[in-house]
């Protein structure tokens, strides 16, 4: 067995544990989810929920794939590779538009405050946005279904054997295929950037915002004398305000681990398909598909992530464990 078949093996070995690891660790955020009631309580949770689906669709588009990679010919045809493209725009892009739905609510946290937030996002505005975000994906990917005869570049009509090979006729015109990773990718991206930094702006505020203690156990109770607020030698008030910074802290920290790992594996693809848009003769098609399946590792972390930062997952996890032992 030469070197190149042992790399090849290799490789199919880590895309295959890459695969099932998205697909146990998402499966076991949904199974969360639907167990711990608490969980479906908050409306900003859902968008949590929903991000994992997506994820989990990406684990089932990548073991879609895996026979392409182990195999070379492509076993399921021009109607297959139509549904792999299909199911990786839908997918993806719900990914990516969900991480940017998130980033907007940590942002309005934060700067409208958790009362007015409550009543910003309610839970039929989250259901909205989340039908949005699906509908956008089976949009875009059927846009592309539709256009793959029509946009098949003059003279490589023989160059899509699709026994051979899955390509995307469309992803080989300029235009079409800058337009797709505009609002795919670069443009979600983009919009996760901008508002993870002003989250991060209006986190660095509330912290160095001073605690406001109430003069007397009087003013305090409020102009009625009623104790709707308990005050213990002023310092009700305080703790209020300890438990928002708090409740503060864990929104942004969730938001920026999702974010951090976004950035390590998606911006390296990116970057090369900026690079390649204006140096077409440097595209390598191996290098290209090693940074897609990068991408597809993000899919991979997400479910860790949510287990070391939201505790009630992390709970019931350790329940699971507990009872199986």
């Amino acid at each position: 067995m030469d070197k190149g078949s042992n790399l090849l093996i290799l490789y199919v070995v880590v895309v295959s544990i890459i695969a099932i690891l998205t697909l146990i660790g998402n499966i076991a955020t949904i199974v969360a989810f639907t167990k711990v009631s608490v969980l479906r309580q908050k409306p900003s949770n859902l968008l949590i929920l929903n991000l994992s689906c997506a994820d989990l669709g990406v684990g089932l588009i990548q073991i879609y794939h895996l026979p392409l990679i182990a195999m070379k010919p492509w076993p399921y045809g021009k109607y297959g590779c139509q549904l792999f493209h299909f199911l990786a725009i839908l997918f993806f892009s719900a990914g990516m538009v969900t991480t940017v739905a998130i980033s907007i609510d940590r942002f309005l946290l934060l700067s409208k405050g958790y009362p007015k937030y409550l009543r910003i996002q309610s839970r039929k505005r989250i259901m909205c946005i989340i039908g949005g975000i699906w509908l956008y994906g089976i949009l875009l990917g059927t846009n592309e279904v539709l256009l793959w005869d029509m946009l098949t570049p003059p003279g490589l009509h023989d160059y899509f054997d699709f026994s051979r090979d899955c390509r995307s006729p469309p992803l080989n015109t300029l235009l079409y295929a800058l337009i797709l990773f505009i609002l795919v990718t670069f443009g979600p991206l983009l919009a996760i950037e901008s508002f993870s930094f002003a989250v991060l702006v209006q986190l660095v505020r509330k912290l160095r915002k001073p605690m406001v203690h109430p003069s007397n156990d009087a003013d305090a109770a409020g102009p009625s004398g009623s104790s709707s607020i308990p005050v213990a030698h002023g310092a009700a008030i305080p703790r209020a305000e300890a438990e928002a910074n708090k409740r503060y802290k864990k929104a942004a920290m969730l938001l920026g681990a999702i974010v951090l790992v976004v950035n390590i594996c998606t911006l390296p693809f990116v970057l090369y398909a900026l690079i390649t848009a204006f140096c077409p003769q440097c595209n390598n098609m191996r290098l290209r598909d090693q940074l897609v399946y990068l991408v597809y590792f993000n899919s991979c972390i997400n479910p860790f992530l949510y287990a070391a930062t939201m505790i009630k997952i992390r709970r019931f996890y350790k329940r699971v464990l507990c009872n199986s032992r």
